[in-house]
């Protein structure tokens, strides 16, 4: 497995640890090693730089990262990796892309002699993101690879499940492995299989939902259902047919719908993006395009604007700066910076995040479609697909898991062995 992969999966059970009250010191080593890739991310622009402590300790609070308990354990690492240099009043950062931040997240967790419980949890996370596996398919495999008794393989894999590394399903009797990931490149087989599994009536649904998705590149969460239907758009959701996206704010949470592959024409998305920077980029950007007035500063001339961020330069002075774009400046995409009249200006520090955010906008699928319209208040938060995925899985009822289950059971059987 590649390193960037191997990273992106630490990410991925990162951040499902961080959502565990009670978890087992078995993955002890995956959640540090991801937290510090998690906050190497947010450090870490284009360029090298030198932050001060106050604006290295907001970003990983931002994050989720304890600044007492846990972040100058994460911070001495980075240094021993000689990534960072720490002084009395900030630190120095190397210039890093994500795909060179997620190798050395995979590098700090190798080092780290982690266990065969974590490296298990990595590999299967990426063979269930291939193709459903037969519970005792991974059994098997698990014993072999590793040499482990049947009831230590049993353990690991319940530990898996229950932790939320991979989904588990019973299809057809048998227990399924699974994620989100499945169908993150447009695969015909695939699809296929899943459209072979519907009725009639839901294929032409799934089928209308595609065509509208590739004209207009995302779409309103809320007509998306309309076209499915509540019980189809939770299948497909939960399988990770379709990607749900929400961005929330002081009126509420709003969300809206796009094709796992749209952003895979342009990178390899589970990976480039393993921190969901380009679709909160492009659901930031769509937010300003759509519902900031002008007076606010909407943005008119998306490609003058991202073009003049990508060379270096600021934007501004705009009062919308300091609102619509929170959840950039808290994820380290952004600089923003105050001039003193309530209004901002704003500078790319994700050099890469901006050039993807741009293309998918201007040439990709998402080109030229509003995304979803918003109030006119200030986005604060944004999930990406796997945090709603995992949502609507917790919310299904027993029938819904079984229409989900059977999904599952013809993609695995569906001519795809």
């Amino acid at each position: 497995m590649e390193k960037k992969t191997s990273g992106a999966w630490i990410i991925h059970h990162t951040q499902k640890l961080q959502g565990v009250k009670l978890t087992t010191p078995d993955y002890e080593q995956i959640g540090f090693a991801g937290k510090c890739g998690i906050v190497l991310n947010a450090l870490a622009g284009s360029a090298s730089s030198d932050l001060t402590n106050e604006r290295v300790n907001a970003l990983a609070k931002a994050n989720g990262i304890s600044v007492r308990l846990e972040l100058p354990s994460i911070l001495d690492e980075l240094v021993r990796q000689r990534l960072i240099d720490k002084g009395q009043s900030g630190i120095s950062v190397l210039g890093l892309t994500a795909a060179q931040t997620l190798e050395h997240t995979a590098n700090i967790f190798d080092e780290a002699s982690p266990g065969a419980c974590e490296k298990v949890a990595i590999e299967l996370a990426e063979k269930a993101s291939d193709l459903p596996i037969v519970k005792e398919s991974a059994a098997e495999y698990v014993s072999d690879s590793y040499h482990m008794r049947d009831s230590e393989t049993q353990e690991i894999l319940q530990q898996c499940e229950q932790i939320g590394f991979f989904d588990a399903e019973d299809a057809a009797g048998e227990q399924v492995y699974f994620n989100g990931n499945l169908f993150r490149h447009e695969d015909i087989i695939k699809v296929s299989a899943v459209l072979r599994s519907l009725s009639g009536s839901d294929e032409q649904r799934v089928v209308d939902l595609t065509e509208r998705l590739k004209s207009s590149g995302c779409i309103a969460k809320s007509e998306a259902v309309r076209i499915l239907g509540d019980t189809l758009y939770s299948k497909l959701c939960a399988i990770g047919f379709i990607d749900e996206n929400s961005i929330g704010n002081e009126a509420g949470t709003f969300s809206f719908v796009t094709r796992p592959a749209a952003f895979s024409k342009f990178t390899n998305s589970a990976v480039d993006d393993a921190f969901d920077l380009a679709k909160a980029f492009v659901t930031s950007l769509t937010y300003g395009m759509t519902s900031s007035s002008h007076g606010r500063g909407r943005i008119r001339m998306i490609e003058a604007l991202m073009n003049k961020l990508i060379s270096g330069a600021s934007v501004g002075p705009a009062t919308a700066i300091g609102q619509d774009y929170k959840v950039l400046e808290m994820k380290g995409v952004v600089e923003v910076r105050p001039v003193g009249d309530g209004r901002f200006f704003m500078r790319l520090l994700k050099k890469e995040v901006g050039r993807l955010a741009l293309t998918v906008i201007t040439e990709g699928e998402a080109g030229g479609s509003p995304l979803l319209e918003l109030p006119g208040v200030s986005a604060t938060r944004y999930n990406g697909p796997e945090v709603n995925r995992s949502v609507v899985r917790k919310r299904q009822t027993e029938p819904l898991k079984r229409g989900v289950a059977r999904l599952l059971s013809d993609l695995r059987t569906g001519g795809l062995r």
